[in-house]
């Protein structure tokens, strides 16, 4: 969890640098085309269909237990199976060149070749493919501060190269170059470190996985692809979604709203998973009312921490994007609102999924991301084009974003804690729904007395600085003065104070 933070707050850092130098240098419109191909070839990730983590959850008890013909089976699997996956998304991606103007509703106007930047970013998207089944070793051994040490260093380096590519030349396509050449040092120096630790994967002495062990892999795999399909789904679509119906420039705008709300989620989530691992595995204690309790800690430190951020995000992403982009980068009021909201929904969800797969009910709700992704897209395109019409292109892309709101809500948003409580807990849903709500009230009253205050401030550099300590200090006091008698706030309080204490 250290290791992730540090890590993760260095690069953010440099990537809002190397948006900067990005946007300066080469404008809306290149910025459009990456979150658009990038969005298009996640896509093509549905090739992997859930086998990684079944893989790395069958890796668990083989390496506790030092059963290196075991592991050295299952990565021989893994290796086999990405392979293929890699060859699929490298094909895939180079089929869908032809048509790629279906996903644009208006090409920009650069002098580059649209096809060859599309072209590298698919080799790019392919070539981790290749190595990546030896990182996931790593995850299972709990050593993947070694991945992530290596993977920071070698994206700071690239990061670095980037810019200077920017900033001398403001060439695109040797910009890309730099990106694949970090993916592929990256990779190589992951793979090499692989095999000094384990040095037994090299051995050519293979067995065949017994039957049993594929069956359940199967298993796993049958019941992970439809949440595969629901995560691709839902969260790869929205700028192939903008780019259709609104422009490739308004996608450019999105990704810087969704370069920050992913920078702030990648410093909390670490924090959230040590916190959740910290109050023990859900499933190892039979009593129901143990787990409920462990559940309902992890529930509320996620109000807590997500409702603070979503208020950050609220009040800070316009003040900040004109600083670091200027104004003609950001949004009206509204739709902002509704960015939040979105990711407010979001990270709401992390508690019930993360006990959902502790219990291991996943295959409870496994049909449920097809009634979401029907909604999500159909939803989408519906209002993407109303809303289009009558406000123009941030009308268009709310309507994305309100597609994605609406079939949370009417979907996951239920489905999953009924499954938790009902076959997890084995009690009724109303008290999770009441907490939410309490919760989210209490957030939406912090977040009101934010933007009340934070009307009073300047603007500029200062005005932001104000922001920044208002929306820390203020939402703060008030969970503190409404939540300080609760048995959960307790309980934070001492698993924190002993972690510090350590």
């Amino acid at each position: 969890m250290r290791t992730a933070i540090v890590c993760q707050i260095l690069m953010v850092l440099v990537n809002f640098v190397l948006r900067r130098v990005f946007v300066v240098t080469l404008g809306k419109e290149y910025l459009g085309l990456n979150g658009l191909f990038a969005d298009i070839l996640a896509m093509l990730s549905l090739a992997e269909l859930g086998f990684g983590v079944s893989i790395i959850y069958s890796l668990y008890r083989p390496v506790a237990e030092g059963d290196t013909v075991k592991v050295r089976s299952l990565m021989r699997l893994y290796r086999n199976i990405y392979r293929v996956v890699g060859a699929f998304v490298f094909v895939a991606g180079l089929a869908i060149t032809p048509w790629l103007d279906f996903f644009v509703r208006e090409m920009p106007d650069i002098p580059e070749s649209i096809r060859l930047i599309y072209i590298l970013n698919v080799v790019n998207a392919s070539i981790s493919y290749f190595f990546i089944y030896k990182a996931s070793l790593l995850f299972a051994d709990q050593k993947k501060y070694v991945e992530l040490v290596i993977t920071t260093g070698v994206k700071f380096a690239a990061a670095v190269a980037e810019i200077s590519i920017l900033l001398i030349w403001r060439d695109y396509i040797a910009y890309l170059a730099a990106v694949i050449a970090g993916t592929i040092l990256q990779n190589l120096l992951i793979s090499r470190r692989v095999d000094r630790l384990y040095p037994y994967l090299r051995e050519s002495d293979v067995q065949s996985l017994p039957d049993e062990d594929r069956n359940l892999i199967r298993k796993n795999v049958g019941a992970m692809v439809f949440h595969k399909l629901g995560s691709v789904v839902i969260f790869s679509t929205d700028s192939i979604l903008m780019a259709k119906f609104v422009s490739v420039a308004a996608v450019g705008l999105y990704s810087n709203y969704m370069l920050i709300r992913k920078a702030l989620s990648s410093v909390i989530e670490p924090a959230f998973t040590g916190i959740t691992s910290g109050l023990g595995n859900l499933n190892v204690s039979e009593d129901d009312d143990h787990k409920y309790r462990s559940f309902c800690n992890v529930l509320f430190f996620a109000a807590w921490a997500f409702g603070l951020c979503s208020i950050c995000l609220l009040n800070l992403f316009n003040p900040f994007i004109s600083l670091w982009l200027g104004d003609e980068y950001t949004f009206g009021p509204v739709l902002v609102f509704l960015i939040v909201i979105s990711f407010y929904l979001y990270a709401m969800r992390m508690p019930v999924g993360s006990a959902r797969d502790a219990m291991g009910l996943f295959l409870k709700d496994k049909y449920k991301p097809i009634p979401e992704c029907i909604l999500n897209l159909g939803l989408s395109i519906l209002w993407a084009r109303q809303l289009g019409e009558f406000y123009g292109p941030e009308g268009g892309i709310a309507g994305v974003v309100l597609g994605t709101i609406a079939s949370t809500i009417l979907v996951p948003f239920w489905v999953e804690p009924f499954v938790v409580y009902k076959y997890g807990f084995n009690r009724s849903v109303w008290p999770y729904m009441g907490r939410y709500a309490l919760y989210t009230g209490i957030t939406a009253a912090a977040c009101a007395a934010c933007m009340w205050l934070c009307s009073l401030l300047p603007g500029g550099i200062g005005g932001l600085v104000l922001r920044a300590l208002v929306c820390l200090t203020v939402p703060n006091a008030i969970f503190l003065l409404c939540y300080h008698r609760t048995g959960e706030f307790g309980y934070l309080r001492s698993y924190l104070m002993s972690r510090l204490r350590r």
